[in-house]
């Protein structure tokens, strides 16, 4: 039975479709990741840069943090992120005077001047940070014709102080809070600081493991929401057909009958991924060619990083489709997603905490943070895989209750309602 429902699935739309997004994604995004020029080396002594670094230096975060303000402040738009997810900030009249004054006592400037930047689109400072394709940050400060530079003699401490009032009036969740000000500074990478990164690469992830974590990263957020819609279209496949009646009829568990349908629908899901896994398990392992790799690297990152983001995607489709009889699957999945990618966004360069669907480790570097957030990252997964299965039970249940007469989704209540409107007529 699983077999013939494999088979089903496979010549359907919805997997072909699944399995074309993938692949366009992965060479959207990925296409180039595992080329000469992205393979990890050492680095070499006296080059006159080595990438970029946050940094605490509050002679390089004061100016960085208040001109960001400022930028902010002068179009009135200020990027929150309260729980987790994205919130563009706009004030009130008040709420603007008050930021002004603050920006007053960050920068030393009378709050009046401060007034006349708003809408002025000159009063913008900062630095521009782009991630390259290696993987490695650079930063461009921005020119300003309106800058302001901290207060003489404001001592850190009274401008985190500040900040923290600034963060309170935006509602919380902005990167003025103090513990976020090294947002806002960069400093150069020393020799020393790039050579050990490069020796967590080769001994901790034993550079395939590098590739093979951003390669989960980039393919978790596609595997987040696609298989539910191919759980759904199954699911509602015998609706559509009008079979409901026989399924309901065999001689089969429940149990049986929803682990058949969902073991196939994960296992179609994965098979673009697992088919990449497998190339680029050679390509990795041509790359580093002659060094001492992780063979297995991405077929265990794959099955812990993905897998269980695809098992709760399907079992979140399957479970609202068979509580439903509708494709409200594909609306919740969405939903969730789209909440997700946002609460991701911060974490960008080793996200493995709020109890992400999609982790983040967007960075080929890294291998000493993935290693000290491993356990999280373990319980992470294991928790969303146990609430998979706990829903495949649910939906079992469901299943069962349908076959008894005892549940009634929405196919029985729109017969229900015919049934009683042709009573009515008669």
């Amino acid at each position: 039975m699983f077999w013939k429902e494999l088979k089903k699935g496979a010549r359907s739309i919805p997997f072909l479709l699944l399995f074309l997004t993938l692949l366009i994604f992965y060479q959207s995004q990925l296409g180039g990741y595992l080329d000469e020029d992205k393979k990890l080396t050492e680095p070499q002594p006296g080059l006159t840069e080595y990438g970029l670094v946050h940094t605490d230096d509050p002679a390089l975060v004061m100016p960085g943090a208040l001109n960001s303000l400022l930028s902010e402040f002068a179009s009135n738009r200020y990027v929150t992120y309260p729980w987790g997810f994205l919130r563009n900030v706009r004030l009130g009249e008040e709420d603007q005077g008050k930021m002004a004054e603050l920006l007053s006592q960050l920068s030393g400037t009378d709050q009046e001047t401060v007034l006349a930047m708003e809408n002025d689109p000159d009063a913008q400072g900062g630095m521009t940070v782009t991630m390259n394709e290696d993987g490695t940050l650079s930063a461009q400060q921005q020119e300003s014709n309106h800058g302001l530079t901290p207060a003489e003699g404001l001592s850190y401490a009274r401008f985190r102080e500040l900040m923290n009032q600034a963060d309170d009036l935006l509602g919380g969740g902005s990167d003025y809070r103090e513990d976020r000000l090294s947002a806002f500074a960069y400093r150069g990478k020393t020799y020393e600081e790039a050579l050990r990164e490069y020796e967590e690469a080769r001994e901790i992830d034993c550079y395939t493991g590098a590739h093979a974590r951003l390669f989960s990263d980039y393919m978790t957020i596609f595997c987040a929401f696609l298989p539910a819609f191919l759980m759904v279209s199954e699911g509602l496949r015998d609706r559509r057909a009008r079979m409901r009646e026989l399924i309901f009829t065999r001689r089969v568990s429940s149990l049986r009958l929803t682990l058949t349908r969902y073991g196939a629908a994960v296992l179609l899901s994965m098979a673009p991924v697992l088919l990449l896994m497998g190339i680029d398990t050679v390509r990795s392992a041509l790359l580093y060619s002659g060094l001492s790799i992780d063979p297995l690297a991405y077929c265990k990152y794959t099955l812990g990083w993905i897998l269980p983001t695809v098992l709760f995607s399907c079992s979140l489709g399957l479970v609202i489709t068979e509580l439903t009889d509708t494709p409200l699957g594909l609306a919740a999945i969405l939903a969730l997603w789209f909440l997700d990618l946002n609460r991701g966004i911060r974490q960008m360069s080793g996200g493995y905490g709020d109890f992400l669907l999609m982790p983040r480790h967007n960075n080929i570097m890294g291998a000493s943070t993935f290693q000290q957030n491993f356990g999280e990252l373990l319980t992470n997964r294991l928790l969303y895989t146990a609430i998979a299965l706990a829903l495949v039970g649910l939906s079992a249940l469901v299943l069962e209750q349908k076959r008894k007469g005892r549940w009634f989704g929405f196919d029985a209540f729109k017969t229900r309602f015919i049934h009683r409107k042709n009573l009515c007529e008669e």
